[in-house]
């Protein structure tokens, strides 16, 4: 029997039961036949000169060194702490030497490192095959790994699904998750399995970029995200959200179209009207104008981008039969667009995330950087099977920014002087943000940049961890994503036949605040109701989609409300105290400080701190910025 297997499987089995349960049956045919069957024969096992376990791949390439394995793993170690980042990501491991003496700094022992200064907090190993992972089992003792206290084993996860199990639910804003990882890859770790090692390391190369925008993002909009959240507190005791709306959908209907302002949308509008008898319009509030224009309400409209600019597309407008979804950091006056109804949906933000925590949450759309990842992800929470970009083009297609007469394009005519023409306005808008040429679906180079460029790949993402949902475009011009198919306009027109010929909607009763509530195809006024697959859209909109907030809930509301501005004063007389710790100094500062950075993490709002923290080891810097932030929401106390 081999004791050093016996030892790793009985902490691996005590410390990962579900992921042991997964593997039972390899692990059974190790612990049974791994002396006597050639289970690890990919590697060429050796003794070291200093008679340590070392192995030998592909005839000529060493795992670990052929002199003194357990020297090297500690000199790595040493060297991957001077890294000084917060997480250390494995890829593979080979017998283990380096992964254990890594695990070994942390535990406050080896290399001469203690538990206070290894800046390593915790530890990845992402390993594609179990095999790989149970033969460092079988021949080195791995007993200091299973002590740390972070510790991950991405054990043969599909690549597509690692970034989550690496970054966490929490919103990353360029000095978390990933950002504060470094990634240890070495050929000889990596060889057996290169393809997934590179996707991989691919997938956290982007999401690093990903979140370097979140932090300028949020660097840019912290101020408007609190302002405007805490102006619309008042919301939630009002709104219902998408996460009850989408329990008591039908999800009798599979077929989505998102609609956006991109230029191939101009050819699409005139049969913008056809699709709505095949499918449900899900619009981002870019394209309203256009569409609204063109005759046709949307079922869904998608705001999300908490700026002024962003409520001007919809300012004026109204659209009796949509239902808006907004999360509640939006401008304020989104909540006044008439509308059939308004539903809030999630967000990763301080207030909103305080709230869902207590009454449930409210939606989640995710975070793709894009208003149209939002409406892409409504669409699956809503049943859909297939869903179908329309002026979805990430790109420049004949050097246009935007659809002619979208709300967009309007501003920059509005906006135009001598000095500063639409022309001057539209090239800063093309080549303000790192514009390459990528190919769209013909074959043919067209203009992007770096940040549609990351929205791309967003959507090849989700669309490859979906199989289940089918996403098509209805543009040959747009920005060729992996994944996505071109569908002819003729197949969606095609998908269902619709025996009512029914007269289409006055455009100018859209824009009209009192006017009749209509839409394209339905004659609400006459009581006729278009078909959709055996039922009427009103069916499958139906009224009791909505949940009415009830009596009480303004009360029930209110003591939450209370509870949260409680939470706020307290955490604010945590951070004043810090600052006063600061200033006063003296030998007992740190130990002072690191009692209230302890009270500041147990706090319900502990998260406004994590967003806000300043990249500075100042701490009296930081603890002063942390009170500008408190300032601004203790405004509305």
């Amino acid at each position: 029997m081999n004791s050093i297997w016996n030892k790793n499987i009985q902490l691996f089995k005590e410390r990962f039961p579900q992921l042991a349960d997964f593997y039972h049956d390899i692990i059974e045919d190790i612990t049974v036949n791994g002396d006597e069957k050639d289970i690890f024969s990919f590697w060429n096992l050796m003794t070291a000169k200093n008679g340590s376990l070392t192995a030998q791949i592909n005839t000529n390439m060493l795992l670990h060194s052929s002199y003194n394995p357990e020297r090297e793993g500690m000199s790595t170690a040493q060297t991957l702490a001077g890294k000084n980042k917060e997480t250390v990501i494995f890829m593979g491991a080979g017998l283990g030497w380096q992964f254990c003496a890594m695990a070994k700094m942390i535990n406050g022992g080896g290399a001469g490192a203690n538990v206070g200064t290894c800046p390593v907090k915790k530890l990845i190993l992402v390993e594609p095959d179990p095999f790989h992972f149970f033969g460092a089992l079988f021949y080195i003792d791995w007993s200091p790994v299973f002590e740390v206290k972070n510790l991950v084993i991405a054990l043969g996860c599909p690549a597509n699904s690692i970034i989550g199990l690496l970054e966490g639910n929490s919103i990353n804003i360029g000095k978390t998750g990933l950002n504060s990882a470094y990634v240890y890859a070495i050929p000889a770790f990596i060889m057996h399995a290169r393809p997934y090692f590179d996707s991989v390391i691919a997938l956290i190369e982007r999401n690093r970029d990903k979140n370097d925008i979140n932090a300028a993002t949020y660097k840019k909009f912290e101020k408007l995200w609190i302002h405007n959240s805490m102006k619309n507190i008042e919301q939630i005791s009002k709104r219902s959200t998408v996460q009850k709306f989408a329990d008591s959908f039908s999800k009798s209907t599979k077929d989505f179209v998102v609609v956006a302002a991109g230029p191939s949308l101009e050819k699409l509008l005139p049969k913008m009207a056809e699709f709505k008898k095949q499918a449900l319009i899900v619009c981002v509030e870019t394209a309203l104008h256009a569409l609204l224009k063109s005759g046709v309400q949307p079922d869904f409209i998608v705001i999300t981008d908490p700026q002024y600019y962003a409520y001007k597309h919809i300012a004026g407008l109204a659209a009796p039969q949509s239902i808006l979804v907004c999360p509640l950091s939006v401008y304020p006056a989104v909540f006044r667009f008439k509308c059939r109804e308004i539903l809030l949906c999630s967000e990763m933000f301080p207030v909103s995330s305080f709230f869902e925590k207590q009454l449930g949450t409210f939606g989640d759309l995710g975070a793709g950087g894009s208003v149209a990842s939002s409406a892409w992800n409504l669409c699956r929470m809503l049943g859909a099977q297939r869903i179908y970009f329309a002026g979805l083009d990430l790109s420049y297609p004949h050097g246009q920014t935007h659809i002619k007469g979208s709300s967009a394009e309007q501003s920059f005519h509005t906006g135009a002087n001598r000095l500063l023409p639409v022309q001057k306005m539209n090239s800063s808008s093309r080549f303000g943000a790192n514009p390459e040429y990528v190919f769209d679906y013909d074959g043919n180079q067209v203009l992007t940049d770096a940040r549609m460029k990351m929205f791309a790949w967003w959507f090849e993402s989700k669309i490859a961890a979906t199989p289940d949902v089918k996403t098509y475009t209805l543009s040959r011009q747009s920005m060729r994503i992996p994944g996505v198919e071109v569908a002819d306009v003729e197949h969606l027109m095609g998908l269902v036949v619709v025996p009512e010929a029914l007269e289409g909607p006055q455009v100018k009763d859209m824009y009209s605040e009192g006017g009749p509530s209509t839409g394209s195809g339905t004659t609400v006024g006459s009581g006729e109701t278009m078909s959709f697959s055996g039922l009427t859209r009103e069916s499958v909109l139906r009224r009791d989609c909505r949940v009415e907030p009830d009596n009480d809930t303004v009360s029930d509301i209110s003591p939450i409300i209370d509870s949260f501005y409680s939470d706020l004063k307290s955490l604010t007389a945590l951070i004043n105290k810090a600052v006063e710790t600061c200033i006063i100094g003296g030998p007992g500062q740190t130990a002072a400080l690191e009692k209230i950075e302890v009270q500041i993490a147990a706090s319900p709002l502990a998260e406004i701190v994590r967003l806000a923290y300043p990249d500075t080891s100042d701490k009296l810097e930081a603890y002063k910025k942390l009170q500008k932030t408190m300032d601004i929401y203790n405004k509305y106390i």
